[in-house]
């Protein structure tokens, strides 16, 4: 809500301690509501320096394009997705395919709770450059919770030898692919979804038991 505060904070020297402080993070928050409300064709910095408060100019501060709006959206994103992947495994029983069960439906619904996330995370209906999840330090973070479950699964006995990093590549695939085409494969409900990841995690199990 604008304010006499958020009036001085923009005019005056009060402004740069806000500037160098909470706004980068406002500015996103208000880029994610954008894009949730109106998809990622319509975000642009003049409107979300409108909705946080603040002059187009002090938003460019931040964020030089879009694009670099964009690659910041992702990184938080991602930050919140490993987060969930790392709850999610860590909540479930101790075998290697009991974690990994948890964490595609942890892939699931995340994508369907944070539309706005995961569309620019994936750069779906929007081009945020040159970014790749092997670039992204979260995204990065985010694969390794997965590897890192397949290769303790390796080491018990529980998972058969093989390329760890292609195995999480795999699953990895497989879990998008239902959680980006859900609508599309007529899976509109959270039943539905449910019941082809636990055929998928079904074929995993024998497909990838030692």
């Amino acid at each position: 809500m604008w304010t006499l505060s958020t009036f001085l904070c923009e005019n005056s020297f009060v402004h740069r301690a806000y500037h160098h402080g909470n706004l980068r993070q406002a500015l996103i928050r208000q880029g994610v509501r954008l894009i949730e409300e109106k998809g990622v064709n319509a975000l642009t910095l003049r409107e979300i320096g409108d909705r946080a408060g603040v002059s187009r100019t002090a938003a460019y501060r931040h964020f030089s394009d879009k694009s670099e709006l964009l690659t910041a959206i992702s990184e938080a994103a991602f930050t919140e997705f490993a987060n969930a992947l790392e709850a999610a495994r860590n909540g479930a029983a101790p075998s290697a395919f009991d974690r990994l069960d948890a964490m595609g439906r942890a892939y699931l619904r995340f994508a369907a709770e944070h539309r706005a996330y995961y569309e620019v995370m994936f750069g779906l209906g929007c081009d945020i450059g040159p970014r790749k999840v092997g670039g992204s330090p979260e995204g990065a973070r985010a694969f390794g919770v997965l590897a890192g479950t397949i290769m303790e699964g390796q080491i018990r006995g529980e998972i058969r030898a093989g390329d760890t990093r292609m195995i999480a590549t795999v699953i990895w695939a497989a879990s998008h692919g239902i959680a980006t085409l859900r609508q599309d494969i007529g899976l509109g409900t959270e039943e539905a979804a449910a019941q082809l990841m636990a055929t998928l995690s079904e074929v995993l199990r024998h497909g990838l038991a030692k």
